[in-house]
């Protein structure tokens, strides 16, 4: 009997060493509700949460920056029961803030203001679609050691770029919608991959000239194949008929000959 409790007890303290294992440990980390798109020029303001901040050091610096302009970061802690410990506003792309368990601080509030950039700070790009850092945090150490906690990533964009891009889709599906009918559309392609190359360099308006020409061309090419395609069926029709009425000729000629014999 004693036997069997021991390999009962040896068993449970298996059992609880794997449910303590499986039990996910808590880590710092940032969320928030950056935008997946933002106007150049436009002013952008979002708040961030640094949620379990001392999960991994009691003392540790929390630095962040952007590609955003006109900067300014308000750094707002908490205790454990919601109440405010410290409130503070930096200004510039780049921030650091100390953080100390000490504080009885639970949880910080990073609220990021700042302007889209112009687009000089980045490169136009269809595929994949152009981005700039929104925001990028990372826990620090004394010493130099540090680790990307989150990164945030915005597509910037104008009016005329919204316009090409839209163009540039819609003349792709309209060149899918045709080769999905048999069509040839590599003229439509041609065009296609010009407006792409002008909205690379951030030529919009030759780049939706060129898309649309490339629509047009790929709907031209679906009509024309359709068109065909009638035909075809019809000649195909015209023959069926040919077959049938000449078999019925042939049918009343045999019957006819069949009765004279008779």
């Amino acid at each position: 009997n004693s036997s069997r409790y021991s390999e009962l007890g040896a068993v449970l303290a298996v059992v609880t060493l794997l449910a303590v294992a499986a039990v996910p440990v808590a880590a710092v980390s940032v969320d928030g509700d950056a935008p997946g798109t933002a106007q150049v020029g436009e002013q952008q303001s979002t708040t961030f949460e640094v949620t379990d901040p001392f999960s991994d050091y009691e003392e540790w610096t929390l630095r962040a920056q952007t590609e955003l302009t006109e900067v300014t970061w308000q750094v707002t802690t908490f205790d454990n029961a919601g109440n405010q410990v410290s409130e503070e506003t930096l200004t510039g792309q780049e921030m650091t803030y100390q953080l100390q368990a000490s504080s009885g601080v639970t949880k910080v509030e990073v609220q990021l203001e700042g302007t889209t950039p112009q687009t000089s700070a980045f490169d136009w790009s269809y595929e994949p679609a152009q981005t700039v850092t929104y925001a990028e945090f990372e826990q620090t150490q004394e010493g130099g050691s540090s680790s990307v906690l989150s990164t945030f990533d915005t597509q910037p964009y104008t009016t005329e770029s919204e316009e090409a891009r839209a163009a540039i889709d819609a003349a792709g599906d309209a060149i899918d919608s045709a080769q999905s009918s048999g069509a040839s559309v590599s003229g439509a392609e041609g065009d296609l991959e010009d407006a792409v190359e002008f909205y690379n360099t951030g030529n919009f308006e030759q780049a939706v000239s060129n898309a649309e020409e490339a629509e047009s061309a790929a709907n031209s090419a679906a009509n024309s194949a359709e068109q065909t395609q009638m035909l075809l069926y019809g000649g195909v029709a015209v023959v069926v008929l040919l077959v049938l009425a000449g078999g019925v000729y042939w049918y009343l000629q045999q019957r006819d000959t069949y009765d004279k014999l008779g």
